[in-house]
């Protein structure tokens, strides 16, 4: 099981998609509920970034491919990635930070908002800029390099970010 991250990787991979969908996975953004972004992220960490993440996703037999609920859910990808998941050491994937001076680019951005229900929005980290700091790409309101500035503290009241234990 592969648990190092490949950062170029997982970055080229969100800037390819994160305007378009990858039609090999279902598009969460189709339909009522517009929940896109954990699945893009999921994706960016997989098909990107080289991390095995088998146990979370599968074709079932077809060429549809059938997803868990921490791989599309914000609370339960950050659960899975922090504690549940173990790579060869028996240590979990990925380890929680609060503090964006420890954040590079390719780690995830999960915001909280409560009236929008607490945990519900993933993005990934793709661009470090001189002036504006952290930038992240996202799907369900597809943006690239967006300025972590520019939504936190004013429209998120608080931000977490799940970083990969080992990394290249």
């Amino acid at each position: 099981m592969n648990t190092v991250l490949n950062r170029k990787g997982a970055i080229e991979y969100a800037e390819k998609w994160y305007d378009s969908h990858n039609p090999d996975y279902v598009n969460y953004d189709e339909g009522e509920y517009q929940v896109d972004c954990t699945n893009f992220v999921s994706q960016c960490w997989h098909e990107g970034g080289g991390i095995d993440m088998s146990p979370l996703v599968w074709t079932g037999g077809s060429t549809t491919i059938v997803t868990t609920d921490a791989w599309v859910n914000v609370d339960a990808f950050a659960k899975y990635m922090t504690e549940l998941s173990a790579g060869y050491d028996n240590l979990p994937i990925a380890v929680m930070k609060w503090d964006s001076n420890e954040v590079s680019v390719g780690d995830i951005v999960q915001f909280y908002n409560e009236e929008r229900g607490g945990w519900h929005h993933s993005a990934i980290i793709t661009y470090i800029d001189p002036v504006y700091g952290l930038c992240y790409t996202a799907h369900s309101d597809p943006v690239h390099n967006k300025p972590l500035s520019d939504v936190y503290p004013h429209q998120e009241t608080e931000v977490r970010f799940i970083c990969p234990r080992y990394a290249e």
